[in-house]
């Protein structure tokens, strides 16, 4: 299959969308929506289909939304002509009429430019990327905004090369009116993210020179498709307020994500995003306490979790933990199942815990949440800590004890809270 390099190389054209009156018109209802926006006309009794044009016509061209600010509207009999008042920045459009009456939405000219994805002229090879292809982003600043939803598209790459320094995707909390102009009257309504399987996704290569800061936006939604997702680095923080520069969503049982440098969300931009992940790991390049900075949505459904090192702020639950170092906080409801604490791990969440085992110089903290939690079975080593004092005494249950595995009391440092009693017994087994 064809490996193919982004240029951002194509003349930009006008979308033209026309609308078309039709069947009995009389007293019908006709409506234009954009974005969940509707512009609805009434026809009279004796109207015409060219007389509704019109209407349609007057109607868009008078609205102050910025939706149908950016489109012109002319009419020639019962044709509506809509054409982007900038060109090479694409709208939808679609239609509906009451009764028996119709109206009809064709775009005889799509949007086209130098920031769509689907424009053939911004490829290295002169075709728009096909199952199978190697999409290579790098050595330019140009964005990627429109034309993202490639959804029935599965690439066999996607790198994303450090010196990529544009942005991949769109903001949604304003509407974009050019590839950097935007309006903060509405929420963007089109595809914000690029929406494209691929078996491997690799951020933050360094592909000649090694100045280049990454992009400021990255978002991806590899959908169904399995995925490796690698980030080797990114930008030191993202243009679109906290959130972190790359954000991903998918959905394959089998997803891995692996970090070792830079910001990454995993399903972070909506309070329902989703998304599945068999395991991330998460590294370091040399800065084991900050080199990664990893936030885990609530609506990540993620099996094991390898740390290594970076900073973890996961919102929701784990299968299996292991971490021998990095600084974790878990949040919200999720519960842990197997977890085995190496570095700091802060649980701040209402989910009881199967197994925590804390090796030498592991912390596991519950002293930060008062919420009533459980962990049902408990090992430290020497030199382990365990944090339970919130507040709350002994809010944090351990109906088989804390084992102490080849250590003294005096060899951890566990705090219990003040005015409790300690059982002790062997450990038989």
């Amino acid at each position: 299959m064809a490996t193919l390099r982004w240029l951002g190389e194509a003349a930009s054209v006008a979308q033209v969308t026309t609308v078309t009156v039709g069947g009995t018109v009389g007293s019908e209802t006709f409506t234009l929506t954009v974005g969940g926006v509707e512009l609805t006309c009434e026809a009279g009794a004796s109207d015409t289909a060219s007389v509704v044009a019109a209407a349609i016509r007057d109607a868009w061209n008078a609205s102050t939304h910025p939706y149908f600010a950016a489109v012109s509207a002319m009419a020639d009999a019962e044709v509506v002509t809509l054409t982007a008042d900038v060109a090479g920045v694409p709208f939808v459009v679609s239609a509906s009429a009451t009764g028996i009456a119709t109206l009809t939405v064709a775009t005889p000219t799509p949007s086209a430019g130098p920031h769509d994805w689907s424009s053939a002229g911004n490829w290295s090879t002169g075709n728009v990327p096909a199952d199978g292809d190697t999409v290579i982003l790098e050595h330019t600043s140009q964005p990627l905004v429109w034309g993202l939803d490639q959804s029935s598209v599965t690439l066999a790459a996607l790198r994303i090369g450090r010196s990529f320094t544009g942005v991949l995707g769109l903001p949604e909390s304003v509407f974009a009116l050019d590839h950097e102009t935007v309006s903060e009257q509405c929420r963007e309504y089109r595809t914000a993210s690029l929406k494209i399987g691929a078996t491997k996704v690799v951020i933050g290569q360094i592909i000649g020179g090694s100045d280049a800061v990454g992009a400021g936006r990255i978002r991806l939604d590899t959908g169904a498709a399995q995925t490796e997702l690698l980030v080797l680095h990114t930008a030191e923080s993202g243009v679109d307020g906290s959130l972190p520069p790359v954000r991903w969503i998918g959905s394959h049982a089998d997803n891995v994500v692996i970090v070792t440098r830079g910001r990454v969300g995993l399903a972070v931009d909506h309070g329902d995003d989703a998304a599945t992940v068999s395991a991330l790991h998460v590294g370091q390049q040399g800065r084991r306490a900050i080199d990664a900075h990893v936030e885990v949505g609530a609506g990540v459904a993620l099996t094991t979790l390898h740390q290594a090192g970076g900073q973890i702020a996961m919102a929701c639950g784990v299968a299996t933990l292991r971490q021998t170092g990095g600084t974790l906080t878990i949040l919200g409801e999720g519960a842990v199942g197997s977890a085995t604490v190496g570095g700091v791990a802060t649980f701040n969440t209402g989910g009881d815990v199967t197994s925590l085992t804390v090796t030498a110089g592991g912390v596991a903290d519950f002293s930060q949440d008062p919420r009533d939690r459980q962990v049902s079975a408990c090992r430290l080593h020497a030199a382990a800590a365990l944090r339970l004092d919130n507040g709350h005494v002994l809010s944090v249950s351990f109906p088989a004890g804390v084992d102490l595995v080849g250590c003294r009391l005096a060899d951890c440092a566990i705090d219990f809270g003040a005015h409790v009693r300690l059982n002790v017994a062997a450990i038989t087994a």
